[in-house]
């Protein structure tokens, strides 16, 4: 007959839950102690009855059907133990605490990994996401009060939102929103924040997005919006022009990226340079030339457009920027919006309307510039590897396309952007070394004047 088991209870933990010590074939065992709906027992008279009961099992059978019994229930145990534990765990992830939950999981999207839940910088990719959860949470709060557990999101209402989205957002900023709340429940489930067993975003399918609705800019609407600007404002447009920049590295180009000497610009676009860290050799065209050499010598620092710097690195910045500029469009005749759309305020005569599910479809805008810019360098034969480095396009699909861009092959390129139509005369790149050796001369006394002279005399043939 097998020797009879004994045991003790005792508890642990800062919940006080109960434990089962006993031991069997000469070994140790420990159980945690659980009550018929698979909870843990915190009670002292609830765990000695339970471990009573256990006890009773295992001497009530001979040592085969023991360990049988003992082996099923330890295994119940462990498989209760994990789902209460998951239950708890899920309890704890609140839809309120979902974004903070998800700035601390390893796993999270490597563009939040910089950040904090606290520390997020406006107009950043970062402040988008929240956005983007920060209208979830909000839906959820008015549409479902009753779920309070992200681990209560299912397919079905993933759908939902996603038809709420449908109607005022287009298909690719929808997709948008599916990619990150795919990339976020993931991210939580992964790191043991919550318990879910199908993402309910994963089974939501990708919108056919729209063809890109920016067209390019003709000559005519180019020379029109560049002619009729006046001060820092035209030169922010020949700056897009002609070197095909987008508004946040035009707006924070320095002068120490400009070499008027070479005819050359240097400059890290904000947008890759995280990702790349490639910095892009632009050619500097005659019109370009003229308009940068015009600023006086003594304002040839910091910024080039310190107006526009401050502006676009403010709160909030890269709005305020793109309103100055549509605005000076729309005084210039040109229509902003795709036919049949525009923005959600409106006037019907001196009615000021807001109509929620108008959707804009913008159509021009300073980002044309760069389209502009792309398009006359293809018509014009430049190499497609020279576009992609001057472009500062990050695909690395694109890698094998990239080579050294030597100085001569930008300013070569530049050339492509000479447009006699804006009023300029086009200078050859010898020229433009001329203008500049003059420029240096100037300031010469007399007597270095004519020792280069003598010496110019004697490289003659």
């Amino acid at each position: 007959m097998a020797k009879k088991v004994s045991g003790r209870i005792y508890s642990s933990g800062k919940k006080g839950i109960y434990y089962l010590r006993y031991q069997l074939e000469g070994r140790d065992k420990r159980l945690r102690l659980l009550d018929i709906s698979g909870k843990p027992i915190t009670s002292k008279v609830d765990a000695q009855a339970a471990a009573n009961r256990i006890l009773a099992r295992i001497n009530e059978t001979n040592k085969a059907e023991q360990l049988r019994i003992l082996k099923n229930d330890i295994q119940d145990a462990e498989e209760a133990a994990e789902l209460a534990e998951l239950d708890m765990r899920n309890a704890a992830a609140s839809i309120d605490k979902g974004w903070t939950l998800f700035m601390t999981c390893p796993s999270r999207l490597k563009s939040c990994k910089r950040y904090s839940a606290g520390e997020i910088p406006k107009d950043s990719t970062v402040d988008v996401y929240h956005g983007y959860f920060t209208r979830f949470a909000s839906w959820m709060k008015e549409h479902y009060p009753e779920i309070y557990q992200l681990s209560g999101v299912t397919p079905e209402i993933a759908e939902t939102f996603k038809t709420e989205l449908q109607k005022n957002l287009a298909p690719g900023t929808v997709n948008k929103y599916r990619t990150f709340l795919i990339a976020f429940f993931d991210a939580l489930n992964n790191d043991g924040k919550i318990f879910i067993r199908r993402n309910p975003f994963a089974t939501l399918e990708r919108m056919d997005e729209e063809t890109n609705s920016r067209r390019e800019l003709s000559v005519a609407e180019l020379q029109k919006i560049i002619e009729s600007a006046d001060g820092d404002l035209k030169l922010l447009l020949q700056v897009g022009t002609f070197t095909g920049l987008r508004l946040g590295d035009c707006c924070t180009l320095l002068w120490g990226e400009i070499d008027l000497t070479r005819g050359i610009i240097r400059r890290k676009p904000r947008k890759t340079s995280r990702k790349t860290g490639a910095v892009v050799t632009l050619g500097i065209p005659s019109q370009l030339f003229q308009a940068l050499n015009a600023v006086p010598k003594s304002e040839q620092t910091g910024y080039l457009l310190p107006r526009f710097a401050e502006l676009y690195l403010a709160p909030h910045g890269t709005g305020k920027v793109t309103r100055i500029i549509q605005q000076h469009f729309k005084m210039c005749g040109i229509e902003l919006y795709a036919p049949g759309t525009g923005a959600k305020f409106h006037y019907e005569g001196k009615k000021k309307v807001y109509d929620e599910s108008r959707r804009a479809v913008l159509q021009v805008g300073f980002h044309s510039l760069r389209h502009t810019w792309i398009s006359l360098h293809a018509m014009h034969g430049t190499p497609q590897a020279v576009i992609q480095q001057a472009a500062g396009h990050a695909n690395p699909a694109m890698t094998e396309h990239y080579t050294h861009v030597s100085d001569d092959a930008a300013r070569v390129a530049a050339h492509a952007l000479e447009i006699p139509q804006l009023g300029c005369e086009t200078l050859t790149t010898s020229a433009l070394e001329r203008e500049k050796l003059c420029q240096i001369a100037a300031t010469w006394d007399i007597g270095k004047v004519r020792l280069l002279l003598n010496f110019a005399e004697q490289l003659k043939p």
